[in-house]
């Protein structure tokens, strides 16, 4: 029971007196009531300072506007309202929002204001202005967790993140992986050029170290010349090994000290959450030891725990940089595989990409994604579309025409800004029309488009292009997705003519997609045709055209062009 406010106040003085003088001289604290629905009914000298709102402007509005935009949005001022009358008062320690729009931190109280029938007849609100101790006491927790030689996270703070993210790893099912990193020689530039030049080359590796991960990395200095990386929802474990690599050339660069130049090297041990350790201090002496394992082998390396993993990555690697070799050597060739009609006339030529070496000898599909990894996709696409549309216009040259170009592409390729700019000036450059053109792609990656809201399909068949879905069958929902992509033709993948003509079953499956695309007011292109008996097969299925081995398999650009003239 809250005792009348006259029996809480010494003989003499007035209740009204007293809080007048309260509301007009108090300056240090924010005090005001509302009413039960959080309308402003009085407002204190102090409040007036400290918000801004002179008495007449905000008296009869919610203080909901006293609150910042993000806690308005989630009704701040209402929970702060329920808990008061729950619990009789509600601790008030947050931003808060200004008349001029600025934020300062409050340390305030709300209490109900009892009312006779046990309903509130309204709140009073004490509060005060303690941004000055709020920013020192966070620059104390901030000083406390930071290097402060190189700005990083310090190791004790590196300890509680390695838990945290671990935990989150259990919970997501992510990967997790922790990388240790020691600089190569810095005890030998310590001892010959003085310990501030070490600092120096510290803060530099660290801020290379920053640049070169992900923004969502978590990067830490442990003591010494030893840092800490954590990488969560890593795509593969492999992909630290393409990390560790970066760091390794990014550290083997020299260094600028005063007037010289130091060179050191790196060692990077690696350990990766569920599969080498499933606690925060087992995943961290795994990646310790893998990182004795890299300066024993003699440093300026990475390895990871786990030799199975080690050699995975390393392998990537090795073929990151043959790809990219590769690339700046021009030695990827395109060979060309014809299309042909019904009457065995060549409708189109699909151009494919073909590598050299080991890389050659493994699906394309594994370049493509190693060019993505590395972000060369939109160089590997722009030297394809260039090589293709120069072999369309030498084939046009030489009185070979009437015939489209294929060119096979990928959804990420497709969303690179730029992609239709480079689109345009290739075919301004070899004089070639886009209605020339069919730009192929998999039923994933039109699927991957749409679920994106990308439009670049439409913008493909508006300036004339033909689009075409290659691999049909391949992925997913594809019958739900085929009336809504804008597409002008599918590609049965070869996979649909196992066991034609031979099988009833699979007959009926080839069938019954050749007269779905047909209502669908779709061209079909069987792939993978092998046999006359498919061919004949197919044909009488109402399929319009034809690619396989049973005509030729993918020629080089001399042997193609040789095929074109027998098959004028």
């Amino acid at each position: 029971m809250i005792p009348p406010l006259t029996s809480a106040i010494a003989p003499g003085l007035e209740p009204e007196l007293l809080l007048r003088q309260i509301y007009l001289n108090v300056r240090d604290f924010a005090i005001f009531t509302t009413d039960p629905n959080g309308q402003v009914s009085s407002w204190n000298l102090g409040a007036e300072l400290i918000f801004g709102y002179a008495p007449e402007e905000i008296i009869g509005l919610n203080m909901d506007r006293l609150f910042t935009v993000a806690d308005q949005a989630e009704s701040e001022h209402l929970k702060e309202m329920a808990v008061a009358r729950e619990q009789e008062r509600a601790a008030d320690y947050r931003w808060h929002l200004r008349k001029d729009g600025s934020m300062f931190w409050a340390d305030g109280v709300l209490t109900p204001i009892p009312g006779t029938n046990g309903a509130p007849l309204g709140y009073l609100k004490i509060l005060r202005d303690i941004t000055e101790r709020k920013l020192a006491q966070d620059e104390i927790h901030r000083l406390a967790t930071v290097d402060v030689m190189t700005g990083l996270s310090n190791r004790a703070a590196f300890d509680t993140r390695r838990s945290e993210m671990l935990s989150l790893a259990e919970r997501t099912g992510q990967l997790l992986l922790l990388m240790m990193i020691d600089l190569d020689q810095f005890k030998e530039v310590n001892d010959e050029l003085g310990h501030q030049s070490g600092d120096q080359l510290l803060r530099q590796a660290a801020q290379r170290i920053r640049e070169a991960s992900r923004e969502s990395d978590y990067v830490a200095r442990l003591g010494g010349d030893e840092f800490g990386l954590l990488q969560l929802s890593a795509p593969s474990p492999a992909s630290g090994g393409l990390l560790a690599e970066k760091l390794l050339i990014e550290l083997a660069r020299p260094f600028l000290i005063g007037d010289r130049e130091i060179r050191i090297s790196a060692s990077i041990g690696i350990a990766v959450y569920p599969l080498d350790a499933v606690t925060p201090d087992n995943l961290l002496t795994k990646a310790d030891l893998a990182l004795y394992h890299a300066k024993n082998g003699g440093r300026n390396r990475y390895h990871y725990y786990t030799q199975a993993l080690d050699e995975v990555a390393h392998r990537k690697n090795a073929d990151h940089s043959e790809l990219r070799r590769l690339l700046a050597k021009h030695r990827c060739e395109l060979a060309y595989q014809p299309i042909l009609d019904r009457d065995g006339h060549t409708l189109a030529m699909e151009a494919l990409l073909r590598l050299p070496g080991y890389l050659g000898r493994q699906p394309v599909e594994y370049a493509i994604a190693l060019a993505g990894e590395m972000g060369l996709l939109p160089e590997l696409g722009c030297w394809v579309l260039e090589c293709a549309f120069a072999q369309l216009r030498a084939w046009r040259d030489a009185g070979l025409t009437g015939m489209r170009l294929c060119i096979n592409t990928c959804a990420k390729e497709l969303q690179y800004a730029g992609y239709m700019a480079h689109v345009e000036a290739a075919l301004i450059e070899y004089g070639v029309a886009a209605s020339e053109v069919e730009i192929e792609l998999t039923e994933r990656d039109a699927i991957e488009l749409e679920r994106n809201r990308s439009n670049i399909i439409e913008q493909l068949r508006a300036r004339g292009f033909m689009v075409s879905l290659d691999d049909f069958g391949t992925g997913y929902s594809s019958l739900s997705y085929l009336r809504a992509l804008p597409v002008n033709t599918i590609k049965l993948d070869k996979s649909f003519l196992r066991g034609v003509p031979g099988s009833s079953d699979a007959n009926a499956v080839v069938r019954l997609v050749i007269q779905l695309a047909h209502d669908l007011r779709l061209n079909v292109v069987a792939e993978g045709v092998e046999s006359a008996e498919q061919a004949v097969f197919l044909t009488d299925a109402g399929c319009g055209a034809f690619q396989g081995y049973l005509y030729t398999p993918a020629l080089r650009a001399d042997a193609a062009t040789a095929w074109l003239h027998a098959h004028a």
